[in-house]
């Protein structure tokens, strides 16, 4: 994802307009982005555990993320979230859903995969196992 689309969207989040997001905005804030009411329990989980690990407290105030550390901890809930299956990889199908859901939509407001190839992570039956690493190295690098 570009840089713009995720300060937009730490922007989108920050409710409060306090520089920092809570773990509730950030629950709220992922479910309206993902287009779901809920988040699966091991989504939600992750981001629990991240948050405690991540956020810090200002002026012996609220824990809060902050905008240094967003990009990583959105493209980790993306993971998680299109990780159906809590395997730990994407497989093909995922993959295809989480890339869609981060490209820009086209002039007609449809969003469409990008065709990415990765030969060396097919297996004999067709299917791919694609790692954290993987995703985190092509968010970063969408446009």
């Amino acid at each position: 994802m570009p840089p713009a689309r995720v300060r937009y969207l730490f922007k989108k989040l920050d409710t409060d307009n306090s520089g920092g997001l809570s773990l509730d905005e950030l629950r709220t804030g992922f479910c309206s982005d993902l287009k779901v009411d809920a988040l699966a329990d091991h989504v939600t989980k992750r981001m629990e555990d991240m948050f405690e690990k991540h956020a810090v407290s200002k002026d012996g105030g609220e824990k809060a993320l902050s905008a240094k550390v967003f990009a990583r901890f959105y493209c980790d809930v993306l993971f998680r979230h299109f990780d159906k299956d809590n395997s730990g990889t994407l497989e093909l199908a995922e993959v295809q859903e989480a890339l869609k859901h981060m490209v820009k939509p086209n002039e007609d407001g449809v969003k469409v995969a990008p065709i990415v190839a990765f030969p060396d992570e097919f297996k004999k039956d067709g299917e791919v196992h694609l790692p954290l690493q993987w995703f985190w190295m092509t968010f970063s690098a969408m446009d």
